[in-house]
């Protein structure tokens, strides 16, 4: 968009749609000074490099700081989880892969905080030293509370992965799966007193294929979908068109509450599911459930890796029992197998050795 200083209707319009010019303080090649365009100031609050982040820094609003919201076991495993962060950051520099948040927040020169309550001393000044418009939050581990979130002007909004009210709670992309959900979506609302019970502000569904994996899930729903949804209500918020629609204050489906180590284990019904929801399940959450007996000895650390399935009448091995033919790992089901595979992942073994 270009604004031509000399043309009135042309800087009304520009305001009228929210875009304000901010001087730099240095000038371009040709001596004059330069200008940038600047939306609202922002605040992310999100757990390591998540798919957000990068829209947002790229957009034209301003990030103003980064908070990184620790896990949810974070205060039990404090030491482990230190430890951890440090092959993040020592992987991530081994392979090329994102930084971590901390790193890139350092290099734009950006206030970063480590948060592991919203009670942290010293955290609602840093906040509001920051003079912000809207803090936006994706994958948070506990809820915000109003000294944070009721801070900046326009308000605090979150993008949940799932269509509101359906799906309130922690672990929405697991009991998505778990139900079979091919036309997922994702929310984009206020943040309120409540777990996910904020007004909405927009919605959007798409299709999923069965047996998409859960980064290639997350990918499509949140780098597509969310993402673009977030940068949407950020713009309406400061052109004043947010809309604020009001949510039932009850849910169709339970709260998708995380699993116990417990449920884990026994979440899924092998002797009666049909071989398509197994796999479907098995294949999205092959990072982090623990329905399998994961790998031992050697390869203790890493995961099985969940390929295709076949259906055929397998009487040698029970439902949910690892089997091998002469060259491959497998799952039974009543139907048929689940094949396996195992691949050595450098980052799954050092962190396997930091849990032991």
């Amino acid at each position: 968009m270009s604004i031509n200083a000399k043309n009135e209707a042309s800087i009304k319009g520009a305001e009228n749609v929210g875009f304000v010019e901010r001087e730099r303080n240095h000038t371009g090649n040709n001596g004059l000074k330069v200008h940038q365009k600047t939306g609202l100031r922002v605040l992310i609050i999100t757990q390591s490099f998540s798919r957000i982040v990068d829209p947002i820094f790229n957009s034209h609003h301003q990030v103003v700081g980064v908070l990184e919201s620790a896990s949810r076991n974070y205060k039990k495993q404090k030491v482990l989880y230190n430890l951890l962060s440090v092959v993040r950051r020592v992987y991530s520099i081994i392979t090329g892969e994102k930084p971590t948040l901390k790193a890139v927040s350092q290099k734009r020169d950006l206030p970063y905080r480590f948060m592991s309550s919203s009670d942290d001393s010293g955290l609602v000044e840093w906040v509001k030293d920051l003079r912000l418009d809207v803090i936006v939050v994706f994958s948070m581990s506990q809820l915000l509370k109003q000294n944070i979130f009721g801070i900046p002007k326009y308000g605090t909004i979150n993008l949940h992965p799932s269509i509101l009210p359906d799906y309130r709670g922690p672990n929405p992309d697991f009991w998505q799966y778990y139900n079979m959900e091919m036309n997922p979506g994702v929310t984009v609302h206020y943040i309120d007193k409540g777990e996910d019970t904020g007004d909405i502000i927009f919605q959007e569904r798409t299709e999923i294929s069965l047996g998409i994996k859960s980064p290639a899930r997350l990918d499509k729903l949140i780098g597509d979908v969310g993402v673009k949804l977030i940068l949407k209500a950020i713009d309406a918020l400061q052109a004043g068109d947010a809309p604020r629609i009001g949510q039932p204050k009850t849910s169709s489906t339970p709260r998708a509450k995380n699993l116990t180590l417990k449920e884990h284990k026994t979440i899924i019904d092998w002797q009666n599911w049909p071989i398509e929801r197994i796999w479907h399940i098995l294949r999205g959450t092959e990072l982090w459930l623990n329905a399998l007996p994961q790998p031992t000895n050697l390869w203790r650390g890493q995961r099985w890796i969940i390929e295709e399935f076949e259906k055929i009448q397998d009487q040698t091995s029970r439902p949910g029992e690892i089997g091998k033919t002469a060259s491959r790992y497998y799952v039974a089901c009543p139907e048929g197998r689940i094949y396996l595979s195992r691949k050595c992942s450098v980052k799954s073994l050092i962190t396997g050795l930091l849990r032991r």
